[in-house]
């Protein structure tokens, strides 16, 4: 007789976030939890490599995007290895995501509208279909309200300004996971998260930097 099969339990803090992911599941505040970082650092490094890469051919019109494109497949990779979660078409969005943010940085001072776009197929083309925030522009919209709450946290603003970014983060994570369920869902609380620091980071430094002189 076969018997009825049982619905999976939800994981329990210190287990595993799905079969086969080094992520664990963690209780608390999103910002005490570990860091995407702390899982693969090596792929933060293709990270910023390609948004660095991306920018040089956005600044050199006529030159190749490959430089920025190899870094953006080996991000990918690394993030598939070191977090044992290896859906591509999730990791393809999420990364791509991370780069324009880190790019975003390096142009800040900058009239970007004009730059030139990657030509497809390549995965940093705006046209792609694997772009994050046409995925979902509720969780865009989320990482960058998160962003900019995490910035006013830091400087002592509002003292609600931390859980307004864990909030923020979690509506992200959660909308992500409904469009891209291979990745885990405490897999992407830490992706948004990861999204949102780095926006903040570029707040920070923007609101440091003296201001345009006009000509």
């Amino acid at each position: 007789m076969n018997l009825p099969s049982r619905p999976a339990l939800p994981a329990e803090p210190g287990d595993p976030a799905a079969p086969g992911s080094l992520i664990l599941v963690e209780e608390g505040d999103i910002l005490m939890r570990r860091g995407l970082t702390d899982y693969a650092p090596s792929a933060q490094v293709a990270v910023i490599e390609a948004a660095k890469a991306l920018e040089d051919f956005r600044l050199s019109h006529g030159a190749s995007p490959e430089r920025a494109e190899i870094h953006t497949v080996r991000a990918i990779a690394t993030f598939q290895v070191r977090t044992g979660e290896r859906d591509a078409a999730a990791w393809q969005a999420a990364v791509v995501y991370m780069v324009e943010l880190w790019a975003t940085r390096y142009s800040a001072g900058r009239l970007a509208v004009f730059d030139p776009v990657p030509p497809s197929p390549s995965p940093l083309t705006p046209v792609h279909p694997l772009r994050l925030e046409k995925i979902s522009r509720g969780a865009h919209d989320h990482v960058l309200g998160a962003g900019r709450s995490l910035e006013r946290a830091a400087r002592g603003t509002d003292t609600m300004d931390a859980t307004r970014a864990q909030h923020r983060m979690h509506e992200a994570a959660r909308l992500l996971h409904d469009e891209l369920d291979g990745l885990s869902m405490p897999l992407w609380v830490l992706i948004s998260r990861y999204c949102a620091e780095v926006h903040a980071e570029s707040l920070r430094i923007l609101r440091a930097s003296p201001p345009r002189v006009s000509a």
